[in-house]
């Protein structure tokens, strides 16, 4: 039987943007924790199907996405012993109007609450390594930068 290939776990994030270049900013159920709307990409999913999906089940709305919104993939190092390296794409998301975030429905089970963030207020309240990938301008259609992100390892 073959062995499974040693791969990178994928994650998939969307960057909304309200028309004052504000960031939707996500709160876990349960968590203190800020962070993007999205996640992991399942077996069988391709990272635009997992932002959309995501984004359903986080907010409850199913943005106009398409590939060439695709803003940025970064390889992370992991950050402690046994964990794993990961691959992230990050999608410029569409500017939100109040219409659209009228719709927002919260998945109780997955969020506590979003909000609006200046930049500066997004990098106080998500995790330093999510922050620094906040770079400006979000809005730059069929413009991809490839970033990794390393840090030093503590065994």
């Amino acid at each position: 039987m073959p062995r499974a290939a040693p791969g990178h776990p994928v994650t998939s994030y969307v960057l909304f943007t309200d028309p004052a270049s504000r960031l939707m900013i996500v709160q876990a159920a349960g968590l203190d924790t800020w962070h993007l709307p999205g996640g992991v990409v399942e077996p069988g999913e391709s990272p635009l199907d997992a932002a959309l999906r995501e984004t359903w089940e986080e907010l409850g709305f199913r943005p106009d996405l398409r590939d060439d919104d695709l803003f940025a993939v970064e390889w992370a190092q992991a950050r402690r012993p046994g964990a794993r390296d990961r691959l992230v794409f990050l999608w410029s998301g569409p500017v939100l109007s109040s219409v659209d975030t009228d719709r927002i429905s919260l998945q109780a089970r997955e969020l506590s609450a979003w909000r609006w963030a200046t930049r500066d207020e997004a990098k106080a309240l998500l995790h330093p390594a999510v922050a620094a990938r906040i770079r400006a301008p979000l809005q730059l259609p069929g413009s991809v930068t490839y970033r990794e992100t390393r840090h030093e390892r503590m065994d």
